[in-house]
C-alpha cells in the first residue's frame, strides 16, 4: 500500500494560460511536461456499498493500458488516503484483480467472495481528461504538479451527463508534504487557486446522483479529554471545506436554490469569525487578527447580495409594483456580479488555502473542556445582558423602536447567534449539557424572530418616501410589529 498525499486545487479556464507560463514552472520544472489522455471508470454495487464503506474502485485506461486502483476515502484538503494500484489486464474488473484486491486492500472487510463482487460491480461513473504534468523539486521535496483538463461523467438511464473538469494537483513524490502546501502558496500569489475538498470521484458520483455536491460541517463529538487543538482541527478542516463548497456553488450558474447558497455562505464566514474570537489567547493574535480581516471583508460583499434576495422575496410576497420589483432586482444583479467576481479572485483563493492549511497545522495552546467552559460562560453572561437591555425595550410596547432601541434589538440578535454556535459546539463539554442544549434551541428562536424584524426594518428604511411604497412600508411595519411581540412573549416565558 502507498499513501498518497496530494493537495487538489480549482482553476478557471481562463487561468489556465498564466499556470502554464509561470516562472515557477520554468525555473523548476526538471524536463518538458507531460501530456495524455486518462479515461477513469469508477464501479460499486447499485446499493453504493463500496463507497459507504469510503472505498474507491477505479480503472484507469492511459492510453498504455489500463490499471487497477483502489482508495480509501481522503483526509482534509490534504487529501491523505490509502491507495493500492497494479496493472489490469481487461478493461473492466477481472477476477484476478478482484481476488488480489480482497487478499491485500481493506476490500476484504466487506465480507463479499470474489464471485459476488465480479457479478455486482457496476460502472456508476467516470472521468475523462488530459492531464499535463510537471516534475518539480521544491524546497528540497519532489512534487507533481499536474493540470488536468476534461469532464466528469456518469451513465443515467442509458444517456450520458458530463459536468466541466478543470483542477490542479499537486501530489508529493517525495520528501515534506509542507512543501506542496509551500508551493500552492507561492503560485497563489499570481493566479486564483482555491483548494477543492472534493476529489474527482465525488465530483462524478455527485453528478451520478442529480445532485450539487453538498457541504457537512463537523459534527465529531469532543472528548471531555481532548485538548484544544483536538477539537478545532477537524472542525476548521470542515468549515474551510464548507466555505470553499458554498462559494463554488455561489460562483456556479444560478438555480433555485441561489437565496440558500449564499444565505449558508454567510453562515460559515460567521460562524468562523466566531471561532477566531473564542481562539483569543489560544493561538498568535497576528494570525487571528488577519483570518478576521479576510473573512469580514468577504461579509462586508457577501452582504449586500443577501439583503437584496430577502428584499425580492419580501417585495414579492407583499405584491409589489413592477417597477420597484425590476429595480430591485437588477440591483441584485448587481451585487451578485460583485460577488461572484470577489469568489473567484486570487485574494479570497488565498484565504481558502490558508484556512485549509491552518485547519491541518493549526498550534492552540489549552484544553478544549476549559476553553468550553469559559467560551460559554462569556458568551451566556453578555447574552443575559443583551436579553435584560432588549426585555426593558419591548416592556414598554413599543414595536417601532427608536434608534437605542434598535441598538439593543439587534445586539440581542447577535449574541444570540454567537450564544447558540458555543452551545452547538461546546455544550457538550460544559458542566449542563443539557442545559446548554435547550439555551442554544431558545437562541434559535429568538434569532429567527429578530432576523425577521431586521429585514422587515431594512427593506422599510430602504423603499423611500414616494406615496407609491405606502402600502408596502404599512405591511413592513405590521410585520415587524408582530415578530416582536412574539419576540417579547418569548423573553417573558
Amino acid at each position: 500500500m502507498a499513501v498518497e498525499r496530494e493537495i487538489k486545487l480549482a482553476i478557471a479556464p481562463d487561468a489556465v494560460g498564466a499556470l502554464c507560463a509561470h516562472p515557477l514552472l520554468a525555473l523548476l520544472a526538471e524536463a518538458p511536461p507531460t501530456q495524455r489522455w486518462l479515461r477513469s471508470r469508477y464501479y460499486d454495487f447499485d446499493d453504493g456499498r463500496l463507497a459507504a464503506a469510503g472505498i474507491a474502485l477505479r480503472l484507469r485506461d492511459d492510453g498504455g493500458g489500463c490499471w487497477f486502483t483502489l482508495k480509501t476515502a481522503s483526509s482534509g484538503f490534504g487529501h491523505a488516503r490509502g491507495e493500492w494500484e497494479w496493472r489490469s489486464s481487461g478493461d473492466t474488473p477481472t477476477l484476478a484483480d478482484l481476488r488480489r484486491a480482497l487478499r491485500e486492500t481493506p476490500l476484504q472487510a466487506l465480507g463479499l467472495d470474489v464471485q459476488a463482487l465480479h457479478a455486482g460491480l457496476r460502472a456508476r461513473f467516470g472521468t475523462a481528461f488530459e492531464r499535463r504534468a510537471w516534475q518539480l523539486r521544491w524546497q528540497g521535496s519532489a512534487i507533481e504538479l499536474a493540470l488536468d483538463r476534461g469532464s466528469c461523467q456518469a451513465w443515467v438511464g442509458g444517456g450520458l451527463r458530463e459536468a466541466p473538469l478543470c483542477e490542479v494537483e499537486l501530489e508529493l513524490l517525495d520528501g515534506d508534504f509542507d512543501a506542496c502546501w509551500e508551493l500552492a502558496w507561492a503560485l497563489a500569489q499570481d493566479i486564483a487557486l482555491p483548494p477543492g475538498p472534493l476529489n474527482k470521484a465525488q465530483r462524478a458520483a455527485a453528478l451520478a446522483a442529480g445532485v450539487r455536491p453538498q457541504p457537512v460541517l463537523d459534527a465529531q463529538a469532543v472528548a471531555p479529554e481532548a485538548t484544544l487543538a483536538d477539537a478545532m482541527r477537524p472542525w476548521l478542516g470542515s468549515a474551510a471545506a464548507a466555505l470553499a463548497l458554498w462559494a463554488e456553488r455561489v460562483r456556479g450558474a444560478e438555480t433555485s436554490d441561489a437565496v440558500h447558497d449564499v444565505h449558508q455562505l454567510r453562515v460559515v464566514l460567521r460562524r468562523l469569525r466566531s471561532v477566531l474570537r473564542w481562539l483569543r489567547g489560544h493561538a498568535p493574535q497576528r494570525t487571528l487578527d488577519w483570518f478576521d480581516a479576510e473573512l469580514r471583508w468577504t461579509m462586508q460583499v457577501a452582504a449586500p447580495l443577501r439583503d437584496g434576495d430577502v428584499a425580492l422575496q419580501w417585495l414579492h410576497e407583499l405584491g409589489a409594483p413592477s417597477a420597484l420589483l425590476q429595480r430591485a432586482q437588477q440591483q441584485r444583479g448587481a451585487w451578485r456580479a460583485a460577488l461572484i467576481a470577489h469568489l473567484g479572485g486570487a485574494r479570497f483563493a488565498r484565504l481558502l488555502l490558508a484556512l485549509a492549511r491552518w485547519a491541518e497545522r493549526g498550534a492552540f495552546d489549552g484544553s478544549a473542556r476549559g476553553v468550553a467552559r469559559r467560551v460559554l460562560q462569556r458568551e451566556t453572561r453578555a447574552w443575559r445582558r443583551a436579553q435584560r437591555d432588549a426585555r426593558r425595550v419591548l416592556g414598554r410596547g413599543d414595536f417601532a423602536p427608536a434608534a437605542n432601541a434598535v441598538r439593543a434589538l439587534h445586539a440581542l440578535r447577535i449574541r444570540c447567534k454567537r450564544l447558540r454556535l458555543a452551545c452547538e459546539r461546546f455544550g457538550a463539554l460544559g458542566p449542563q449539557p443539557r442545559a446548554h442544549a435547550a439555551l442554544g434551541r431558545r437562541c434559535e428562536q429568538l434569532q429567527d424572530l429578530l432576523g425577521a424584524w431586521h429585514d422587515t426594518q431594512r427593506l422599510h428604511d430602504a423603499l423611500g418616501d414616494d406615496a407609491q411604497s405606502d402600502a408596502l412600508r404599512r405591511a413592513l411595519r405590521a410585520r415587524g410589529a408582530d415578530a416582536l411581540r412574539k419576540t417579547a412573549a418569548l423573553l417573558r416565558a
